[in-house]
């Protein structure tokens, strides 16, 4: 039965070539808007990294001086720390893992300077951030503690920037000069990427998908003169930053990153911050009473660097769109239907059910938006190729995967069947007899 209904709608489809094609057409271009706005808007509200998100953690620890006479102060503290408080928090060890991190701008080349590359990101950061924010290495080794200590001009590169300096993906023991400074090159990551940007919220943003090709110990690149784009906030001039000398220990411009896999870790480490800002506090070092937080990554991100309006919006008015779609279509359909009415009728009259009538019409309409969802897989593919072709800072992911892929023909079919229910309720309805006497 369900084959002979199959025969039928095939039929239909057929007979009626130019209107299946327009009503096709309608539910693809409907179905792409809403998909291409839904694929950007799901790629913004994705984890910042793809695996262990949820149990990262950013420090902060309010250690501000005491507000001048006349000034009310700010009730907020910055994430920003210290170097000294950084590298103390560092070297505890009290959670899974932890690391600092700032980010620079150097210029890179050969030492004979035969390639070069300018302009190029760089994590100024502690040995253990490649493997907390799952970052694969494909050749070498991070930097040890030790080195970091000991400032040992050591470099993590990522494989296109050695392809570019040294013409080989493995250039580990080559040496680079980074700002005029000579580095050796201990290991060669992937090119990774960050889906969200979940570092330096407060001071910049990359757009996702930037690529940060360098990770450089933060010790042995202040003593290279290598500091970070942003400096941070100084207790005594906001330009008082002078790499290598004394100055830069009156900044705070790390931010430091702790992994703690369960509750009780991220209660044990709350409770290990208030224990150092305490024993700060009296030391004379934090002048305020001591304050504390923990910012999960997942809702940092969200906080200040939620998703665009625009997304959002885009997304409104697709959906907006997309139902007009489905009124034109359900419009059509109606109208195609009834003016089979006749066909309709006969089979009524030939012992055919409202529930076989009802369910023919259905199937018709669910093979219409089908079609639909198949021609809406390039209309959306060229949609989001169109959003990478704009000066917008999530561009770079506007792509479809395979989950977004499955989704839009669920949605098709879905669409389908919401459409086509008024119509097929409407053709199983009519009465046989005024039908036939009619015509």
């Amino acid at each position: 039965m369900k084959r002979y209904y199959l025969q039928l709608a095939l039929r239909g489809l057929l007979r009626h070539r130019t209107q299946t094609l327009l009503i096709i057409v309608t539910m693809a271009i409907g179905i792409a808007s809403c998909m291409t706005a839904y694929t950007i808007l799901n790629a913004l509200m994705a984890a910042p990294i793809a695996h262990g998100s949820r149990h990262l953690y950013l420090v902060s620890m309010d250690s501000q001086p005491l507000p001048k006479p006349g000034d009310h102060g700010n009730s907020s503290w910055p994430t920003l720390l210290k170097l000294r408080d950084a590298q103390a928090l560092v070297d505890a060890r009290k959670a899974v893992r932890q690391a600092y991190l700032a980010i620079a701008d150097v210029n890179a080349s050969t030492i004979t300077g035969s390639a070069h590359d300018s302009s190029v990101l760089t994590w100024l950061t502690s040995a253990q951030a490649i493997a907390m924010f799952g970052i694969p290495l494909r050749h070498g080794r991070t930097w040890t503690a030790a080195e970091s200590a000991a400032r040992a001009p050591v470099a993590v590169i990522d494989e296109h920037l050695s392809r570019k300096l040294f013409g080989v993906a493995d250039g580990v023991g080559r040496s680079l000069r980074l700002n005029g400074h000579v580095f050796r090159v201990i290991g060669v990551m992937a090119n990774w990427r960050y889906r969200r940007q979940f570092f330096d919220l407060e001071q910049l943003y990359f757009p996702p998908g930037t690529q940060f090709p360098i990770f450089l110990p933060a010790q042995s690149a202040l003593a290279a003169s290598i500091g970070p784009i942003h400096p941070g906030i100084c207790e005594h001039s906001s330009h008082a930053y002078t790499f290598g000398s004394s100055k830069v220990g009156d900044c705070y411009w790390l931010e430091t990153w702790v992994r703690l896999d369960t509750p009780q870790q991220v209660k044990s480490y709350r409770r290990y911050l208030l224990d150092y800002a305490t024993a700060q506090h009296a030391a004379g070092r934090f002048p305020r009473a001591p304050k504390i937080a923990l910012h999960g990554m997942n809702g940092w991100v969200a906080q200040n660097n939620g998703v665009p309006s625009s997304a959002h919006i885009n997304l409104w008015l697709s959906l907006a769109f997309l139902a007009l779609c489905m009124v034109n279509v359900t419009g059509l359909l109606l109208a195609r239907f009834l003016r089979g009415s006749y066909e309709v009728a006969v089979r009524r009259t030939l012992g055919a059910t409202r529930a076989s009538v009802f369910a023919q019409h259905l199937i018709e309409a669910g093979g219409v938006s089908l079609l639909g969802g198949v021609l809406a897989v390039p209309l959306t593919l060229f949609g989001l190729w169109l959003v990478r072709q704009q000066q917008i800072g999530y561009a770079s992911v506007a792509h479809l995967n395979l989950p977004m892929f499955i989704t839009l023909f669920a949605v098709s079919v879905a669409v389908g069947l919401i459409v086509g229910v008024l119509p097929a309720w409407r053709a199983s309805t009519l009465s046989p007899a005024l039908q036939v006497k009619t015509n």
